[in-house]
């Protein structure tokens, strides 16, 4: 028996009659977060996502607390901007889910800084100027650190 890629097996299960709906409804909220991503804010559409559409009642989905926030500040242009759209919405909530899947990149980069000569200078002699205490122990240490890095 030759294998088949998933999407001959979804196709199939999508004309079954039991299966109709449920794809039918995927489309529909498919088709939304387009619009979603098209009609938000950048930095919000990208930090959310839409969870369900039942009724006129739509579902977002936010990161975070402050995401979500934002969002809610916006509802009535996004219910505007959805009836606009051709999308029978009556009423949007927002909610907090941190771990939704997506495929957006984490929001925190790290960056390594470099310290200059002229700062583990100065922090040096800071150091043997200190008399003995938690202060001249923590930069020690992060002299010490800074030593490690590679240039």
């Amino acid at each position: 028996m030759a294998a088949r890629k998933i999407n001959f097996y979804l196709g199939s299960l999508r004309l079954t009659p039991e299966h109709q709906r449920l794809f039918s409804s995927t489309d529909k909220l498919i088709a939304m977060q387009q619009v979603f991503m098209k009609i938000a804010p950048p930095q919000l559409a990208q930090r959310s996502a839409l969870g369900a559409f039942v009724d006129g009642d739509l579902t977002i989905y936010a990161r975070n607390g402050a995401i979500a926030a934002k969002l809610r500040q916006m509802l009535p242009s996004l219910l505007l901007k959805f009836r606009a759209r051709g999308y029978e919405v009556t009423a949007i909530r927002i909610a907090v889910q941190a771990n939704y899947h997506s495929t957006i990149e984490p929001d925190v980069t790290v960056k390594t800084r470099q310290m200059g000569r002229a700062g583990v200078e100065s922090l040096a002699n800071l150091v043997v100027a200190l008399p003995p205490s938690p202060l001249r122990t923590a930069v020690a240490r992060l002299l010490k650190r800074q030593a490690k890095r590679p240039e």
